[in-house]
């Protein structure tokens, strides 16, 4: 875990000293003072993990403040290297290339004056998924699984992943989640991980556990941990923060609704890194099932899909992707995982991977959106009830 932090800071000094030398350019066209405003940037940069630490040692205004700031420049930060980095890719292109029409491009106004461009279209881009993120939508399907049930033909199941409860995703978020879940009237709800972001003290601070639990369905609330449950440090103490608004949490096990559905609860892959603690094997949950109910899983990170479908899985539903959560990160999700986003079908198993209903880091989204995410489950017959 350490030798992975010196990574991540190496990688985001790296970034930011790069964004620096661009903005210190961009000053020397305009003929402008560099100096203070290279303050500010470093001020932003080192906001988010100051923030944080002084969070570790005194929960204070300040310190949420600090979190705040530096979580817009996160944003901010990921769309200014990605329009620095393809200006001089271009201009690399331009150059390599002989007598190329570009390099009288980048010899004019235009060739002072692009980053100014980068810098107007990364602030905007900030505004723009603020917006986004806080728009919460609802995405409808109608899935049909071609096993019985003895006593209705369809159920209504709404599942929310990467909801994040903490400093960003406070208690006003979470009301508009919960509401939001509530007016599709759930029979069953699954909450697919990464429910609680932060330490869980501060979800007590903020009294968030009455929210959650005014959560209403017919046939249970059910979720799973998923990768920062453990990167809080207390998974246990943020599965039994859940349990208590009401969540049944399944660790590696099986839930049986009116003897007729599984769903089943996996731990996050993660656990071994966090706690060296190995999760089940998928089989081995399964093989005891009766194959002839229908089987939802829930895993919070979609790696191995066809692991599902060797099992006899019906319905898998996952998240933690956020499908980037900020463009052009969505092209990395993509290459990583089977499916970033929305809906996938395998043999006779049928999946779906959220963009999740809140936000991590940065509290902004482009290129997708948050969402709840509602599956009308429509069962091929009615089993005979003798």
């Amino acid at each position: 875990m350490s030798l992975f932090i010196i990574i991540a800071l190496l990688i985001y000094s790296s970034i930011n000293v790069y964004i620096l030398w661009h903005i210190r350019s961009t000053l020397l066209h305009l003929h402008w003072p560099g100096q203070p405003f290279a303050w500010i940037i470093v001020f932003l940069m080192l906001a988010y993990p100051l923030g944080r630490i002084v969070e570790s040692f005194y929960k204070c205004p300040p310190s949420s403040i600090l979190i705040y700031l530096g979580a817009y420049y996160l944003g901010f930060m990921i769309l200014l290297f990605t329009g620095y980095l393809i200006g001089d890719l271009f201009r690399l292109i331009s150059f390599a290339l002989p007598k190329s029409i570009f390099q009288n491009v980048w010899g004019t106004a235009f060739g002072n004056y692009w980053r100014v461009a980068v810098f107007i279209l990364a602030f905007m881009g900030v505004i723009m998924g603020h917006f986004n993120a806080r728009v919460l939508r609802i995405r409808s399907y109608d899935l049909t699984i071609n096993k019985a049930l003895k006593s209705v033909e369809s159920l209504n199941v709404v599942m929310a992943s990467d909801i994040h409860l903490g400093t960003i995703i406070n208690t006003n978020r979470l009301q508009k989640i919960v509401d939001t879940i509530n007016s599709l009237k759930p029979d069953i709800v699954l909450l697919v991980g990464d429910v609680v972001d932060e330490d869980v003290d501060k979800l007590i601070e903020h009294d968030m556990s009455p929210v959650l639990a005014q959560i209403k369905t017919t046939r249970g609330m059910f979720a799973v941990t998923g990768n920062h449950e453990y990167i809080s440090g207390n998974p246990q103490t943020a599965v039994k923060y859940l349990e208590e608004a009401g969540v049944k949490m399944l660790q590696d096990e099986i839930a049986l609704i009116d003897d007729q559905l599984y769903i089943v609860g996996r731990v996050d892959r993660s656990a071994l890194q966090f706690t060296g603690v190995k999760r089940l094997r998928l089989t081995d949950l399964i093989s005891p099932l009766d194959s002839s109910k229908p089987i939802i899983l829930m895993d919070h990170q979609p790696f191995n899909l066809s692991e599902a479908m060797e099992n006899g899985v019906d319905l898998q539903v996952s998240g933690h992707t956020h499908h980037g959560q900020i463009w052009p990160l969505n092209y990395i999700t993509e290459k990583i995982y089977e499916r970033s986003w929305g809906y996938l079908r395998k043999g006779d198993t049928q999946y779906y991977v959220s963009s999740g209903a809140g936000t991590w880091g940065p509290p902004i989204r482009l290129g997708n959106v948050p969402e709840i995410v509602q599956l009308t489950l429509h069962f091929s017959q009615l089993r005979s009830n003798e």
